[in-house]
């Protein structure tokens, strides 16, 4: 997926300016697709050049004008081409695999510190996410299509922090054992 339609998704529902494309990336496409608010601003040049999105300069009296971008009907058909592309399953590049392939007696208690610290950060990620659940999505029943695609995406992370704590709680189980 390109940075590009990411930002074409968020504009689905209403026109954003860039500040506000990252702070919602931030809450939700940013947590399976981190990118930075300066890669934010950069495409979107980008797409209003290729005529996807369309900037209209709002005055602000006590702050900067700022721009706020709309799709373009150019960008919806683009963005209803994308969709129709099929999808490879992700790769990734996980260190603390490799470093558990150098597993030894001299380093196990070193990566089982890290287990531990990695199983934490994977509880709060899951909190996040469970919190999210159920203040935006507590039926899934009543949601619109967009949403319940919001709502597959939240599911999924809260399905891998789920397997991804029960790995770690295994793996920390065999390295001490080690």
């Amino acid at each position: 997926m390109a940075l590009s339609h990411a930002i074409l998704v968020s504009l689905l529902d209403r026109a954003h300016s860039g500040y506000d494309l990252a702070k919602r990336f931030d809450q939700t496409v940013g947590f399976f697709w981190p990118v930075s608010h300066q890669q934010i601003y950069q495409e979107l040049h980008k797409l209003a050049r290729a005529g996807w999105v369309r900037g209209q300069t709002v005055e602000q009296a006590d702050r900067p004008n700022r721009i706020v971008y709309e799709l373009t009907g150019e960008g919806r058909q683009a963005l209803d081409a994308w969709v129709t592309e099929p999808t490879s399953p992700p790769s990734f590049k996980e260190e603390l695999l490799v470093k558990l392939f150098a597993l030894e007696g001299a380093n196990r208690d070193t990566l089982v510190q890290e287990l531990e610290r990695r199983r934490a950060l994977h509880i709060e990620r899951l909190a996040r996410y469970e919190s999210i659940m159920a203040e935006h999505y507590p039926d899934p029943t009543l949601l619109n299509a967009r949403k319940r695609g919001r709502y597959l995406g939240l599911r999924m992370g809260i399905l891998t922090e789920r397997t991804t704590i029960a790995w770690c709680d295994e793996a920390i189980a065999c390295v001490g054992a080690a």
